[in-house]
């Protein structure tokens, strides 16, 4: 939406950069167009550097000059300012009576407030920092993965998150590894000189197409996003944030909701139009942990278009119900009306081959075999994380683990709680040696 004084262009407005947001955002109902420096709430928070950005928000590291630590600022974009309910979720989520394990895995909601801006009413959200998402950590790592007692942890930590989240009768809506978020070193001692001299500020003009001047809807530059080299094979003890909330809802109150999660995590309910209820945060979060679990993602297409994810979900877990089989009308691109795939199919590149669960458990980059597998093969890890899998990714919503569940299944008990419970010991001894 371009600002009504504005010219109207037929093609972009700005000239765009590479991994920064859109600035085609920074027009009326979009991002506040936020400068290093900016203070918020009376000179409380000062803006002194980037953290990232999405399609809704823009979020930046301040100084909390009243409590002398650093914070996160979400800045929504103003479209979104009548109907967030972000806040609102997370003002419940915060909630001082719980005492349930997963609450300290939700991002904390430190206070919020709103103002006016160039394009139009913001709320910003007041949060913890965080270093980077899950995402960016794989990404870093030369072999797209955690070594073997970190996941375990992390995958502890995100099962008693989403437990605590449906204890409170909140869907995330959103669960994918960008919104798993891994808490940094702490860097509050750092002025903000000190800050730039370990972490580069790096910011870039932002240029209108036609060249006349940029304000006021858009600031005069870009920040490209704070970097602390955080690769996932070096992460040792990482305490981990679940994140987002922006489309998330409570379930009661909610008659008719609809996921945000990206295609390849959906769950098949969603491809099908069918209800929305907890058991889309399971299927979604069992797709999650075999990626941060293992190398890559777990189903993956080359397309990237629905009808190809479903294949690769039929691929793994076998045939749809009836009723979403006959409903699928893309089934015959790919299947045989028995479900063995068509030699001929015409989105097939290639002669396909079946990839069931059980053998993309071994295909996960922690080894091919009993002897050189990282897991625990011998004392049933794999086999409990396959069960576990299994049980959070059955069709039917109705039949899939609860979060209760989850939390009770043999790999948590087993292998996943024990790993966390073994980082919170040496964190508790760094603490006792440092004292």
């Amino acid at each position: 939406m371009a600002s009504i004084d504005e010219p109207q262009f037929e093609d972009e407005v700005y000239v765009q950069e590479a991994d920064l947001e859109d600035f085609e955002g920074y027009s009326a109902g979009g991002y506040h167009p936020v400068v290093i420096g900016d203070a918020f709430c009376d000179g409380r928070y000062e803006v002194v550097h980037k953290l990232g950005f999405g399609g809704y928000s823009t979020i930046w590291l301040a100084k909390d000059k009243q409590a002398q630590r650093y914070v996160s600022l979400k800045f929504l974009v103003a479209e979104e300012f009548t109907k967030s309910t972000e806040a609102k979720i997370l003002r419940q989520l915060c909630t001082p009576e719980s005492s349930h394990l997963g609450r300290r895995f939700i991002t904390r909601l430190l206070d919020d407030f709103s103002f006016e801006g160039p394009n139009g009413h913001h709320v910003c959200l007041v949060q913890e920092p965080a270093v980077c998402s899950i995402a960016t950590s794989k990404e870093s790592a030369a072999d797209f993965m955690f070594p073997v007692e970190t996941a375990r942890s992390i995958a502890a930590q995100l099962i008693m998150g989403l437990s605590y989240l449906h204890s409170q009768g909140v869907c995330h809506g959103d669960l994918h590894i960008r919104n798993f978020l891994i808490c940094g070193p702490n860097i509050d001692y750092l002025d903000p000189p000190e800050l730039y001299k370990r972490y580069r500020l790096d910011k870039v003009p932002i240029r209108r197409v036609n060249g006349t001047v940029v304000g006021p809807h858009a600031p005069p530059y870009a920040v490209y996003p704070l970097h602390i080299p955080t690769p996932a094979n070096k992460l040792t003890d990482p305490l981990v944030r679940i994140s987002d909330f922006g489309t998330s809802f409570i379930v009661a109150e909610e008659s008719n909701p609809k996921l945000h999660t990206p295609d390849p995590y959906l769950p098949p309910e969603a491809f099908f139009n069918e209800p929305v209820t907890l058991a889309a945060d399971i299927w979604t979060l069992g797709v999650n942990l075999y990626e941060v679990l293992g190398e890559r993602i777990l189903f993956e297409t080359f397309a990237g278009d629905r009808d190809d994810i479903i294949g690769e979900v039929v691929n793994t877990l076998g045939m749809l119900p009836k009723r979403w089989w006959d409903k699928w009308e893309a089934r015959s691109d790919f299947f045989e009306e028995d479900g063995a795939w068509r030699k001929d199919g015409v989105k097939r590149i290639c002669t396909p081959k079946f990839r069931r669960l059980h053998q993309r458990m071994w295909d996960m980059g922690r080894g091919e075999t009993p002897e050189t597998c990282q897991w625990d093969v011998e004392g049933g890890e794999m086999r409990a994380l396959e069960e576990l899998l299994r049980g959070m990714m059955v069709f039917e919503p109705s039949e899939r683990l609860t979060a209760e569940q989850v939390l009770k299944s043999e790999y948590m008990v087993k292998w996943a709680m024990p790993a966390w419970e073994r980082q919170c010991a040496r964190q508790r001894d760094k603490v006792a040696v440092c004292s």
